[in-house]
């Protein structure tokens, strides 16, 4: 017989599981999209968004390996637990002005109280030392629950009386009072979400950390509103800060409550395996507890009518790109704005002349007439001087507003076909991939190799391997941090150096951490096909020959050969394919962006001098615009 109470929980906990993470992700676009100057400023803008949606997606099988526990091997999730955590600690650097002294403190002050935390949790997870635990509260759990909670408020009451917190600097100025708070707060908001997981969590042989509904809900969601409510006394006159303060406090305690907590006693308890943090990816409680407080807390700020302007006034403004400029520009006309359009049409004339000069390597002209020295016909100068004086001017008649748009699109192509010359051609970037992936793959071989000759026994024995198994999404880890950190550090792979290429962003200077983390997020479906590929070719290639003869056609082929065949195929019709659609994306777009530089915001470039850059031949036309000029405005 059904139980109707029961089925009717069943069918609302599944969906709630199932949506919760595209609902978290609507509030987060609506963040970074709707209100993108404060998002910017509290570190959650739109390659947060692209990062932590679309990246940590597409990082399934990114889990790095780190070290070993007994039997088992302990990893990290990129997607589901490395990069919520880098964008809590990059905004919570945002908070104390981008300095890292409430960032080091608070990690400082977490590994103390973690580190105590862990030892109290290990020996009384044993049998040996159960009865102590009866004998303090009658239940191990909660006896250990209370030595946890007097741990974490040992420890935010240290945060409080450190130099520089509350009490030291009472008598100061009142930023150090600030500051301290706000550490205190922190450490509280993360220890109380660490003791809730705690305790609604548990520990299963063979399957891993569980929290059941709605228990994992309440944690996020209190920390959230917490963080608002307190905002006027913990970050006074920042209250936009309340938002990275619950996210970073709530992803942070869900890590220590149940991965480093409650993980531990399973090493070793059952068959080896891989004990990934963050390991059921963007359904994994450390990566949707912060994005559920994120989303609380901005509904909560709206709800009470506070501010979504830039918190401190510190991010500046972000401008279009020529192309998204025009755009802008067309939707005022068509809104009847013909003010806006106007505008909008002669500002995108200067944006696709001072493009122009970034990517050339010339210096800045003359604020009224921006095409001054570049090789370009005359009337592109007189056109963008009407077209600022129609600005200037107004007008009311619709058609003379069309002119100027089509004017300042002839002027965007023309900023476009001439800029064109710097970045790296389709040619030269594959050709700088290909060299970036045997560099990486040839590695990956020999390690594979390694382990397929250490590994006795038959195919079915290497492919159960931990070790084996750990070196394939090992190597999709390590390809992945290598193309970032060379990126982010040489501002090009070794790859782009062989073809002299390098990444930039939209004014020509070296990329940062995040947008490289996010350029190269898109890659990883490919390193993900190559670790796969790369690592089953191997085991066939070596173990393979024990497999059964199979038929095709009437001749007798060995399985290993062709089961080595089907990998080698998928392999490069794999890469093939997503290589395909990344040219198609560079062949469609103004600036020969792949997806990756689309959503971080950066060009590949020509590594060429400005000087060589800046002297290209002879006069330029624009395809788009035959013999004779365009209209004038």
């Amino acid at each position: 017989m059904v139980d109707p109470i029961s089925l009717t929980s069943d069918i609302l906990t599944n969906t709630i599981s199932l949506a919760l993470a595209p609902a978290v992700w609507a509030v987060l676009f609506l963040i970074a999209f709707e209100h993108p100057g404060f998002a910017e400023s509290i570190g959650f803008g739109r390659r947060t968004f692209w990062l932590l949606v679309l990246g940590s997606l597409l990082a399934t099988f990114a889990i790095l390996p780190f070290g070993a526990a007994a039997n088992d091997v302990i990893a990290v999730s990129f997607g589901g637990a490395l990069f919520p955590l880098l964008v809590g600690a990059l905004a919570v650097r945002r908070v104390s002005g981008g300095g890292n002294r409430l960032l080091a403190s608070f990690l400082g002050l977490v590994t103390v109280e973690s580190g105590i935390m862990l030892l109290l949790v290990l020996p009384l997870a044993q049998p040996a030392v159960q009865p102590l635990g009866a004998a303090l509260a009658g239940n191990s759990d909660l006896a250990t629950g209370l030595l946890l909670f007097v741990v974490a408020v040992a420890v935010v009451l240290l945060s409080v009386a450190l130099p520089g917190g509350t009490r030291s600097a009472a008598s100061a100025t009142g930023a150090g009072s600030a500051s301290g708070r706000t550490l205190g707060f922190l450490l509280g908001l993360t220890s109380g979400v660490l003791l809730a997981t705690y305790a609604a969590s548990s520990a299963i042989p063979g399957v891993g950390i569980e929290e059941q509904f709605p228990a994992y809900l309440l944690p996020p969601i209190v920390a959230g509103l917490l963080a608002v409510l307190l905002a006027p006394w913990v970050v006074p006159g920042r209250e936009g800060y309340a938002l990275p303060l619950a996210f970073f406090g709530s992803t942070f305690g869900v890590l220590l409550g149940a991965d480093l907590l409650r993980e531990p006693p399973l090493y070793g308890s059952g068959p080896a395996g891989i004990y990934a943090i963050g390991g059921a990816g963007v359904l994994d409680l450390v990566y949707l507890s912060g994005l559920l407080a994120l989303a609380t807390a901005y509904f909560v700020h709206r709800g009470l009518g506070r501010s979504l302007l830039p918190v401190d006034g510190s991010v500046p403004r972000l401008d279009p790109t020529p192309v998204g400029r025009l755009a802008r520009g067309f939707r005022a006309g068509v809104d009847g704005n013909l003010a806006e359009a106007l505008t909008e049409s002669s500002r995108a004339g200067h944006d696709a002349a001072g493009q122009a000069r970034t990517l050339l390597g010339l210096p800045d002209p003359p604020a009224d007439r921006p095409w001054d020295g570049l090789p370009v016909p005359g009337w592109v100068v007189s056109d963008q001087a009407n077209l600022d004086a129609a600005a200037r001017a107004g007008s009311t008649d619709g058609r003379e507003g069309f002119r100027a748009w089509l004017t300042a699109r002839w002027l965007v192509y023309l900023g476009r076909d001439l800029g064109q010359r710097r970045f790296g051609t389709m040619k030269a970037r594959s050709i700088g991939f290909g060299l970036d992936l045997l560099l990486v793959a040839l590695p990956g071989v020999a390690v594979w190799t390694a382990i397929s000759l250490a590994t006795p026994g038959d195919l079915a024995d290497l492919l159960g391997s931990l070790a084996f198994n750990a070196a394939i999404y090992g190597f999709i880890s390590l390809a992945f941090l290598y193309l970032v950190l060379s990126e982010t550090l040489l501002g090009r792979s070794l790859g782009m150096r062989g073809v002299g290429l390098a990444v930039r962003d939209r004014t020509l200077r070296p990329i940062g951490f995040v947008a490289a983390l996010v350029r190269n997020t898109t890659v990883l479906p490919v390193l993900t096909v190559v670790g796969l590929a790369g690592g089953l070719g191997v085991a066939f290639l070596f173990k393979g020959g024990s497999l059964s003869s199979v038929t095709v056609d009437g001749i007798p082929l060995p399985g290993g050969l062709l089961a080595l065949a089907g990998v080698l195929v998928f392999l490069v019709v794999g890469v093939a394919l997503l290589g395909a659609l990344a040219l198609a994306v560079i062949a469609l777009t103004n600036e020969r962006q792949r997806l990756g530089d689309l959503l971080a915001g950066t060009w590949v470039v020509r590594d060429a001098s400005p000087g060589a850059a800046a002297a290209p031949p002879g006069p330029v036309r624009s395809p788009a615009s035959p013999a004779p000029p365009p209209p004038s405005a």
